[in-house]
C-alpha cells in the first residue's frame, strides 16, 4: 500500500479552492479553481485576438494580393503550389473551425480520456488540466496560422522568398513540448491523489 495518504477536501470560501493535503508530512498544496479559470480565459482571449487579427489582416491586404498566390510550401518553406488569391482565406477559416471544435470539446467532460481506475476527484482534476491543455494548443495553432497567413501574403507580394526553414520545426517542437508537459502533469496529478 502507498504510505502517502492524500486527502481531498473542498474548502467552502468566498472563492472555491481545491486543497490537497498530504497527511504524512502536513504539506498542503493549494490550487485555485479561480486561477485555472483565469488562465483559461487569458488563453481564450489570446485565441480570439489571433483569429480576429487573421481576418482583419486578410481584409486589409486583399486588394493588394496578386491573382495567383502560393497555396503550398515544401519543408524548406519554398512555395511549390499556387492558386487563386482566395486561398489566403483557407487558414483563417480552418483556424476558426479548429477554434470552434476545441471550444466545444473543452466543454464536454466525457470527451476526455481518463484512466479506467481514476477516481471522481481525479477525473475533475484531469478535466481541469485537459481544458487548459486544449486552450493552450488552440492558442498555439491560431498563432501559427496567423504567421502562415502573414508570411504567405509576404511571399505573394514579393516581400519574402519563402516561409523560412524554421517555423514548421518550431511549431512542431512547441506542440510536442506542450503535449509532453501536460502528459507529465497528468501523471503527477494521478500519483499525488492516490
Amino acid at each position: 500500500m502507498n504510505n502517502r495518504i492524500l486527502q481531498l477536501r473542498l474548502n467552502e470560501t468566498k472563492q472555491t479552492v481545491n486543497t490537497y493535503e498530504n497527511i504524512d508530512n502536513g504539506k498542503t498544496e493549494v490550487f485555485s479553481v479561480e486561477k485555472k479559470k483565469k488562465i483559461e480565459n487569458v488563453l481564450l482571449t489570446l485565441s480570439i485576438i489571433g483569429l480576429s487579427a487573421m481576418f482583419i489582416y486578410v481584409i486589409f491586404i486583399w486588394e493588394h494580393l496578386p491573382d495567383t498566390i502560393p497555396r503550398h510550401f515544401n519543408f524548406k518553406g519554398e512555395p511549390d503550389g499556387f492558386g487563386g488569391k482566395g486561398f489566403i482565406l483557407v487558414l483563417p477559416f480552418t483556424g476558426l473551425g479548429i477554434f470552434i471544435l476545441t471550444t466545444l470539446l473543452s466543454r464536454i467532460p466525457d470527451a476526455f480520456y481518463y484512466q479506467y481506475n481514476a477516481t471522481k476527484e481525479q477525473k475533475k482534476l484531469l478535466y481541469n488540466q485537459g481544458r487548459i491543455y486544449i486552450r493552450l494548443l488552440q492558442a498555439e495553432i491560431v498563432y501559427f496560422f496567423l504567421f502562415g497567413v502573414w508570411r504567405t501574403a509576404q511571399v505573394a507580394l514579393g516581400k519574402a522568398d519563402s516561409l523560412g526553414v524554421y517555423p514548421l520545426y518550431i511549431f512542431l517542437i512547441v506542440i510536442l513540448g506542450t503535449s509532453i508537459y501536460f502528459a507529465f502533469r497528468t501523471n503527477k496529478v494521478l500519483k499525488e491523489t492516490r
